[in-house]
C-alpha cells in the first residue's frame, strides 16, 4: 500500500504509542542479547526500525511470573536507555515520551504482564514503581492462590452465552484488589488485558483512575475471549479508559485477517463510543509471524495510518488512535 501525502504528514507528526510489546522477553527466551539497537529482521521490532516506522513509544513487557526474569528484563530496558541515550528513552512520565518524539528517539515504558512474581507483596509492586514500571497488567491469564484473580482466563473462541455466564464467576482475589488500589495511589496504570471477564467488571467498579486494555480484540468482529464485548467497551469508555487493538491475526478475523478487518474493529469502537477510547496494542514479537497481517513489522506502521485515512477518519481521530488516547490516560494517571 502506497502512503498518501496526507497520511505521511499525519504519521510523521503523530506521537505513536503501542500499548504492548514482547520484543525483550522474546530475545531473553532465546538466550540472546537484549540490546535492540542492532537491526535484526528475525524480530518484528528493533530500535532502528521502530524509529524508521515512526513509532514513538511502546509499553514493554518486563515482568510476569518469575522475579529473576523481571529483574533481567527491567535491567535490559534501563541499560538500553543508559548505553544508547541518543536512540532510547526509558519513560516514566509523559514528558519523556514527548522528548523522545522531539529528539527522534524511541521511548520504552515498563509494563507488567502479570503480578504473580510479586509474591503477594505490595512492597514488591512499590519497588517496581521505583524501578520505573508505570503500567501494571494484573494477569497473563493465570488464576488462583498468589495471583490477582480467582480463576484462569479462557483463551479460545467463545459463544455469547459463555461470555454472559463468565461475568458472574469469581473475580479479583484480595491481593488483586490491593494491587488496583495501590496502583491508583502510586500512579501506575492498571491494564486489564488477559483478565477474566469477572475481574474486568470488578476493576472498573474499584479503580478510581482510568484503566486500559492494552492489547486485545473486539468481540463483535471476532468472537475470541481476548475480545471486549460491546458492553465492556462501553463500560471502559465510561471510566475514561482505552483499549489497544492487537495485530494478532485470530483476534482480527477467524478466517481471513487483513488490514481492512483490523480497521473494521477500530471503526466499530469509534462508532460505538467515540474516538477517545481506542488505540493500538500491536503485540510485536508476541504473535506468529507467518499468520500476521500487515503491519506485521514495525516499519510497516505507515500502512495503518494510510488505511485509517482511506477509511475516512478525520485527522484528529487518526492522531488519537495512533497514540493520543493512550497519552491522555498516561498523563492523567502517571503525570
Amino acid at each position: 500500500m502506497t502512503t498518501s501525502d496526507r497520511a505521511r504528514e499525519l504519521h510523521d507528526g503523530a506521537i505513536i504509542v503501542d500499548g504492548h510489546n514482547d520484543s525483550l522477553i522474546l530475545r531473553q527466551s532465546r538466550g540472546e542479547s537484549l540490546d535492540m539497537t542492532r537491526r535484526d529482521e528475525r524480530y518484528h521490532l528493533d530500535v532502528p526500525r521502530a524509529i524508521e516506522g515512526g513509532l514513538t513509544c511502546s509499553f514493554f513487557m518486563v515482568g510476569d511470573s518469575d522475579l529473576q526474569q523481571a529483574m533481567e528484563l527491567i535491567d535490559g530496558a534501563l541499560r538500553l536507555a543508559e548505553e544508547h541515550p541518543e536512540q532510547v528513552v526509558f519513560a516514566t512520565r509523559v514528558a519523556d515520551i514527548e522528548r523522545a518524539k522531539a529528539e527522534g528517539s524511541y521511548a520504552l515504558v515498563g509494563q507488567l504482564e502479570g503480578c504473580t512474581f510479586l509474591g503477594g507483596e505490595l512492597a514488591a509492586l512499590r519497588n517496581m514503581y521505583r524501578l520505573g514500571v508505570r503500567v501494571v497488567g494484573l494477569t497473563h491469564g493465570s488464576g488462583g492462590p498468589g495471583t490477582t484473580q480467582h480463576e484462569k482466563s479462557p483463551f479460545d473462541f467463545a459463544e455469547p452465552a459463555e461470555r454472559e455466564a463468565a461475568r458472574e464467576r469469581p473475580g479479583l482475589t484480595d491481593f488483586g484488589r490491593e494491587v488496583v488500589r495501590e496502583c491508583n495511589r502510586l500512579g501506575m496504570v492498571v491494564d486489564l488485558a488477559h483478565s477474566s471477564d469477572a475481574a474486568f467488571w470488578e476493576v472498573l467498579e474499584l479503580s478510581e483512575e482510568p484503566v486500559i486494555f492494552s492489547h486485545g480484540a473486539v468481540y463483535s468482529q471476532c468472537p475470541h475471549w481476548r475480545g471486549l464485548t460491546d458492553d465492556q467497551i462501553r463500560a471502559l469508555a465510561r471510566v475514561g479508559g482505552v483499549m489497544g487493538m492487537a495485530f494478532v491475526p485470530f483476534f482480527i478475523d477467524r478466517e481471513a485477517p487483513s488490514m481492512e478487518r483490523l480497521v473494521d474493529s477500530i471503526e466499530h469502537v469509534v462508532n460505538l463510543v467515540g474516538p477517545d477510547h481506542i488505540g493500538i496494542g500491536a503485540d510485536f514479537d508476541g504473535m506468529s509471524e507467518e499468520l500476521t497481517p500487515i503491519p506485521a513489522r514495525v516499519e510497516l506502521l505507515p500502512t495503518l495510518t494510510e488505511a485509517l485515512v482511506q477509511r475516512g477518519f478525520d485527522d484528529e481521530v487518526v492522531l488519537r488512535v495512533l497514540g493520543g488516547n493512550f497519552l491522555r490516560v498516561l498523563r492523567q494517571v502517571v503525570g
